[in-house]
């Protein structure tokens, strides 16, 4: 018998938590057995004290000697990242946007528009997609620059013929917008509703009111808040799903549970069935300056006038990977060229590959599966005891530093980590409450 590599302890209030980063675990115990623990081997306790040793065997505390908890890792990771049943396309119809974020990664091109010629293309990508018989799930998502853009023009052709095409083959099929939302209107609700279809919109906010309008602005004297407050409630009471994203950073935290305040008018049951609030900080401002208690008071703000609210999920990046790092996910740009992630610049340098003329995914270098192989490849993910839920980040990192011949860790140090599976531990205890 042994102790599972993935044990981990650390302090939790009043007592030691040990925790699994396999099993997502936690078990909260007393310093006495803590100490039997650390100084007892798992033939010891299980003579001192059987009902410890029982339990702690029955959830994978303790192992067999001979099972290969590496192994485990790794053939979860590849059956998740490697499942055929669900594609996700995500379509860029153009780089243009109607607003210029400060913190914006991308670069903004007027003149980009998705021609005939590469919806066409696409259509045929959806075709071989949609004919594999493995195939449950096909998820259509439109990003950008600002999709809706050209709504009628690019959008409509791409999701009547895949809506035509998944419910001819019987696929399920899910469609969704990242969106600022300002252009949202009655045409856009009623295009779905005369198909009988809905989707999920991500719509962002920049802090509330004055502090949002001075990031996305119409012009000098026209703000876009109360434009998308409005938008919103109009999706809302139609049956649609909506992730209001709110980046925050140390100057807009501040106030933010009052957007709730402008949600007030909407029917409860509604809130809670179609909306729900993510927070997220923007990353050029993660400057280390500590506004953790500020966020607390605002998401309870939240959360008490009826709106449900997250903040950045917990580490979970082997059961709950990147989009990015599955097999069966592609972005495609306006002009043909592929990726794999959005939150990189779309330029042509950048690209992964081409959407050929007959809709074949041309991966450049053999990217993907260059892609699918770059994971358990860092050395000290693999001593790491945090790597059933880190697994080293995403497959953008692990191939970054790859190309790089580069060892690397995304967490600073130990008290990085603790961060981390303290932040797990509590959202276990949260859950249980």
């Amino acid at each position: 018998m042994k102790y599972s590599f993935y044990n981990t302890f650390i302090p939790y209030r009043d007592k030691f938590a040990l925790y699994n980063t396999f099993e997502q675990k936690v078990i909260f115990i007393e310093e006495g057995l803590k100490d039997l623990l650390n100084n007892k081997s798992c033939d010891e306790i299980k003579i001192i004290h059987p009902e410890f040793f029982n339990y702690l065997f029955d959830n994978n505390f303790i192992l067999n000697s001979k099972e290969d908890e590496l192994e485990k890792v790794k053939k979860l990771s590849k059956k998740i990242d490697g499942d055929l049943t669900t594609f996700m396309l995500i379509v860029n119809p153009t780089m243009n946007c109607n607003f210029k974020c400060w913190y914006c990664y991308e670069s903004h091109i007027k003149s980009s528009r998705m021609k005939e010629s590469e919806i066409n293309k696409i259509k045929l990508l959806i075709d071989k997609i949609t004919f594999e018989k493995e195939l449950i799930n096909f998820n259509l998502y439109f990003f950008g620059g600002e999709p809706l853009l050209y709504f009628d023009k690019i959008v409509v052709s791409l999701i009547d013929y895949c809506s035509e095409l998944c419910e001819k083959r019987n696929k399920n099929l899910h469609i969704s917008f990242t969106t600022n939302g300002f252009l949202i209107n009655k045409s856009f609700i009623n295009y779905f509703k005369s198909r009988n279809k809905t989707c999920h919109l991500q719509i962002t906010f920049d802090g509330y009111g004055e502090e949002h309008d001075k990031v996305r602005y119409v012009n000098k004297t026209k703000g876009s808040y109360y434009q998308i407050v409005d938008n919103i409630k109009l999706l809302i009471n139609n049956q649609f799903r909506v992730t209001a994203r709110v980046n925050y950073t140390d100057e807009n935290i501040a106030d933010t549970g009052k957007i709730a305040d402008d949600f007030k008018d909407v029917n409860p049951e509604i809130i809670e069935k179609y909306l729900r609030f993510d927070f997220h900080r923007v990353w050029q401002n993660d400057n280390g300056k500590e506004i953790s208690k500020i966020l607390a008071y605002e998401l309870q703000s939240m959360k008490e006038k009826g709106i449900k609210t997250a903040c950045i999920r917990t580490v979970n990046n082997v059961l709950d990977s990147c989009y990015a790092d599955k097999r069966n996910s592609v972005v495609v740009n306006f002009n043909g060229d592929i990726f794999k992630c959005t939150a990189r610049d779309f330029s042509s340098n950048n690209r992964v590959g081409y959407l050929s003329n007959n809709g074949e995914l041309i991966w450049k270098d053999n990217h993907l599966e260059e892609r699918m192989n770059s994971k358990f490849r860092n050395a000290p993910c693999l001593k790491c005891e945090l790597l059933p839920i880190c697994n080293g980040g995403c497959s953008q990192h692990a191939i970054e530093h790859l190309k790089k011949n580069e060892e690397y860790c995304i967490y600073g140090g130990k008290e990085e980590k603790d961060k981390v599976l303290l932040a797990k531990i509590d959202e276990i205890v949260e859950n249980i409450q």
